[in-house]
């Protein structure tokens, strides 16, 4: 490991942001760095002059604006954890060294994907390139599958990613610590694999969430939920309400179930139709044709 004893904790920040960008995104600009810390262009320079000096072997010789990490001899400064990164692609934390200020203990994410899988697999994303992977899937095993990912998905538990399909010719998620042996193929996205033309990405379903009848105490649920009017209203992707009702244990039958173990009942239940992940929802019947 470099040494890196001796630079300021916060040219070290700096430092690291470059590369997270270098080795999560693929490129790099010395105006990252300035509309991300607020620093002049002198000190930006200085901090990637110094950064090439600790690994030069990430830097590759552009002489444009933006330089691109070497897969071949990359050489890492700085540790990253999976959840960490994850957060910090997907905007869900604003800095990588977040100061807990009030003693927690946080339980929702129970896989942990490698962040060798992590690099290449946001690379692809960021720049709509295709990837080669081998996927475990639980009712086929190990398949190579060739995937154009979009998006990242956290249902509350685990980390998706929104996907392509070519070899099923749709879109789908994809758990990410299923994947082995990831592989970023210099093929750009075709048109009908654009997230634009993800259907059940693109849809928003309206929900309305209400205490279930048969609940004996439903003054509790609506303060628990900061429901409104007794209503608990959510606009969620199509592509994310499986994972939403699922989380939740909402009823989303259409007859009361014989014996109720649901403290809330989906209202709105036709705003259901046509999406695809209801089958992670138990208590869904499905609709007569």
């Amino acid at each position: 490991m470099t040494n890196l004893v001796g630079i300021p904790v916060s040219q070290l920040e700096r430092l690291r942001y470059i590369e997270f960008c270098l080795k999560f995104l693929g490129a790099f600009s010395r105006s990252d760095l300035i509309d991300k810390f607020g620093i002049g262009t002198a000190a930006a320079s200085r901090d990637i002059s110094l950064y090439k000096e600790k690994a030069p072997q990430n830097f590759s010789h552009s002489s444009n604006s933006k330089n691109f990490a070497l897969n071949d001899s990359w050489e890492s400064l700085f540790e990253f954890s999976s959840s960490e990164v994850l957060n910090l692609l997907t905007g869900r934390t604003v800095q990588s060294n977040n100061r807990s200020y009030i003693p927690n203990d946080i339980l929702d994410v129970i896989d942990d994907p490698k962040i060798d899988i992590i690099a290449p697999l946001s690379r692809a994303i960021y720049n709509k390139k295709a990837i080669q992977v081998d996927y475990f899937s639980n009712s086929s095993g190990f398949s190579t599958k060739l995937l154009i990912p979009h998006a990242y998905i956290h249902n509350g538990s685990r980390w998706h990613v929104r996907a392509y399909d070519r070899t099923k010719s749709r879109f789908a998620d994809f758990l990410i610590s299923r994947f082995r042996k990831l592989e970023i193929i210099d093929e750009d996205a075709l048109d009908n694999e654009y997230q634009t033309n993800d259907n059940q990405w693109n849809r928003i379903v309206d929900l309305e969430i209400i205490p279930h009848p048969d609940y004996a105490e439903p003054e509790a649920v609506i303060y628990e939920f900061n429901m409104e009017d007794g209503v608990l209203r959510k606009s969620i992707r199509a592509s994310s309400v499986g994972y939403f009702l699922q989380k939740l244990k909402v009823d989303c039958s259409k007859t009361p179930p014989e014996k109720n173990f649901y403290r809330l009942k989906l209202k709105n239940r036709l705003a259901l139709y046509g999406i695809e992940n209801m089958h992670l929802v138990p208590s869904f019947e499905g609709f007569e044709e």
